[in-house]
């Protein structure tokens, strides 16, 4: 069963979707949630794979909820205005207290869920709100500046990102003097090798209505400058938290980003690295490993 809901985040209307197993609708017990935290420029169904992984914890006997940051998807919120330091650490926080009063829901059972940008969002907010018991991280960016810088260095060259710190610098001076942001293609922010940025070309003229960002405001850039879990991540302790990354994801390396929250993390953890794997875990050929570790966390932990 699923249920469309709204929620509010810093006096911001959000959607999300509840995905409920079966005894839910005699009221026999209550549920586990998974609270799932999208990518940047994605929206609450992460293109199908949160769709699909909700299915598959609704038959393992949990619930889940996906939702829309602001800036994403159906939110009621400028579109390309993703605030990932502040904003979006504030809304999963919201969906936590939202969906622990949630009827049916048993709100001593919470865990959450994110993937890239939702990976570092998970283990943020997870390392803030007392609420959730669990967190799992895919592919997660460790530190925001280092990870655009890292790719702009290795795609571009050092000199090409100073002169893009320029850009990002005074759009900043111009949103405090009008108030506005100026937008740029996010296939202009990430430098990604040219295999990914195909794939966002691809998204862009294939994905209809705003279930993907294309263009994002420069203040969103800078936000990812400031996005820093890897300050957090010791803080989530004692909550289990078990991350996951691909040896072949180029856009995240594993090696500047999983590793190294691994490392600092604090028990409970763990980390798995699939030699196969790249960026989006949940895609063949690392889905159905990842979704059976995934489901069996939870089970384990809620």
């Amino acid at each position: 069963m699923e249920k469309e809901a709204y929620f509010y985040s810093g006096g911001v209307r959000l959607y999300g979707v509840f995905t409920i197993p079966e005894f839910f609708l005699d009221k026999s017990r209550k549920a586990p949630v998974v609270i799932m935290s999208h990518g940047y420029g994605a929206s609450a169904d992460e293109f199908g794979d949160f769709k699909f992984l909700a299915q598959k914890l609704q038959e393992a006997g949990m619930a889940s909820f996906r939702f829309n940051n602001r800036g994403c998807g159906k939110s009621d919120y400028p579109l390309g205005r993703m605030l990932c330091s502040t904003e979006w650490k504030d809304d999963l926080i919201s969906a936590v207290y939202f969906v622990s009063s949630f009827p049916g829901i048993d709100g001593s059972k919470i865990g959450l869920f994110g993937e890239s940008m939702g990976g570092a969002n998970v283990i943020h907010a997870g390392a803030l709100e007392n609420i959730s018991k669990c967190i799992v991280s895919l592919s997660a960016i460790s530190d925001g500046y280092n990870f655009i810088k890292g790719n702009w260095i290795r795609n571009k060259s050092e000199a090409q990102f100073e002169e893009f710190l320029k850009v990002i610098n005074e759009d900043q001076k111009r949103e405090a003097v009008y108030g506005k942001s100026n937008l740029i293609k996010m296939s202009e922010v990430t430098a990604y090798p040219a295999r990914y940025l195909d794939l966002i070309e691809t998204l862009h003229s294939t994905v209809e209505g705003n279930e993907f960002t294309y263009y994002v405001e420069m203040a969103s850039v800078a936000s990812i400058f400031q996005l820093k879990p890897i300050e957090f991540v010791s803080k989530i302790s004692p909550k289990p938290l078990l991350l996951m990354a691909g040896a072949k994801d180029k856009a995240v390396l594993w090696e500047e980003n999983s590793k190294l929250l691994f490392e600092k993390a604090k028990e409970i953890k763990e980390f798995k690295l699939f030699e196969n794997g790249d960026h989006g875990l949940l895609a063949e050929p690392t889905k159905t490993e990842a979704v059976r570790m995934i489901i069996d966390w939870f089970k384990k932990y809620l």
